[in-house]
């Protein structure tokens, strides 16, 4: 490998976390300074309930990788780390030595190693003018927002179960974010986007555990509020977890979805009843990939009842995963056929642990069935 040239060992070594890539710097003299050209810094610290001396000596790597840099620009800077409220100032000056930098992807996953302590998040990543991917979560904590929270060049947005513990309304300027990925608990102060340009979300909600935290009322009206800033988006994927607190909390009310063309949903035994709602609620919706279609078996009085299909429906696509061969799945496939008059193509999507005899069958089965669309193709996968 010694004959490549430095710009493509960088590249290859940019692919590795900050700390392999650094041992490197062992096979010769010239790849001794070859990772502090690397324009992408990742530390990867998990380990919980270190010595004194070890979390310092991580703390030190992480500086001297910055400080390596010199005035270069950091492409992605990402920081996964088991902390403890004493490093907590290290931490943060990490973060906005980073920000100096001109970063353009920050990824912050800190973890509290001892119960009742949350990190704050440094103000100087909401005001960052050169961000264009955030991800933030994992025991991150937001106390206060700077009155000029602004991320005008943000165009992905992931919050992994960040704290919201605020007694006023926030609202972040984000109006270049195209693709937002939200998991955590609704609190009912989370902050207010401002998402027009929106394209894609992923919703991965859960139910908090002590319910005597906020009451349902405020619950309710936080996931509502998630709901209408999502609604313009073109492509929805909704978690099973998810699909359970909106169905518990909107209580039958969605907006319409009119920009929604591709909607993956997923669920177990509850929820189910929000896919009809939400394909009503979806007057341009095109592909439809659902995960868990063998736990919905909704019959009344022994008579088999299928997902209800609005008439004008424009499906052209269905794709189903994790297909386990059973006769409802069977029977729901059959109501999709009869149903959507402008289906084109059905993938079905078998479960890994099926042998090939049986999935054979099951593609004949498949092939067998009637359908209103003279341009059907089903395709077993």
């Amino acid at each position: 490998m010694d004959c490549l040239p430095d710009d493509l060992l960088v590249q290859i070594l940019s692919f590795l976390p900050t700390k392999e890539t650094v041992s490197t710097s062992l096979l010769s003299k010239r790849w001794r300074t070859l990772f502090a050209l690397s324009h992408n810094l990742d530390f990867d610290d998990p380990i919980s309930g270190r010595p004194d001396d070890i979390r310092k000596s991580f703390n030190d790597f992480v500086d001297s990788s910055l400080a390596f840099q010199g005035g270069k620009h950091i492409e992605k800077f990402s920081l996964k780390h088991t902390t403890i409220d004493e490093e907590e100032h290290d931490v943060d000056r990490c973060i906005c030595k980073a920000l100096e930098h001109g970063v353009s992807e920050l990824h912050l996953h800190i973890k509290p190693n001892s119960w009742g302590w949350e990190f704050s998040i440094p103000s100087k990543v909401f005001t960052s003018t050169t961000l264009v991917k955030l991800s933030l979560g994992t025991g991150l904590y937001c106390p206060s927002f700077p009155p000029d929270t602004s991320l005008p060049a943000l165009k992905v947005l992931l919050l992994y179960s960040i704290c919201y513990y605020v007694d006023r309304s926030i609202t972040l300027d984000t109006p270049s974010v195209v693709d937002l990925y939200y998991s955590g608990f609704p609190v009912g102060k989370a902050p207010h986007c401002n998402l027009d340009s929106l394209a894609k979300a992923t919703l991965d909600l859960h139910f908090l555990e002590d319910k005597n935290l906020i009451s349902q009322k405020s619950h309710d009206a936080d996931v509502k509020n998630i709901i209408s800033v999502i609604r313009n988006v073109k492509t929805l994927h909704l978690t099973s977890s998810a699909v359970q607190v909106i169905s518990a909390c909107c209580k039958g009310v969605l907006p319409v979805f009119h920009n929604l063309v591709d909607l993956m949903f997923s669920s177990e035994k509850r929820g189910w009843k929000v896919l009809p709602l939400l394909l009503k609620r979806s007057p341009n919706l095109k592909t439809l990939v659902l995960l868990g279609l063998h736990c919905y078996k909704f019959e009344r009085r022994h008579r088999f009842v299928g997902i209800q299909i609005p008439s004008s429906n424009q499906i052209k696509m269905v794709s189903i995963k994790q297909y386990q061969g059973s006769e409802n799945e069977l029977k729901h496939i059959s109501h999709f056929l009869l149903k959507m008059e402008c289906l084109e193509v059905v993938k079905v999507y078998v479960a890994p642990t099926m042998d090939d005899t049986k999935k054979m069958q099951l593609t004949e089965d498949l092939l067998k069935l009637p359908a209103a669309s003279s341009k059907l193709k089903i395709q077993v996968m």
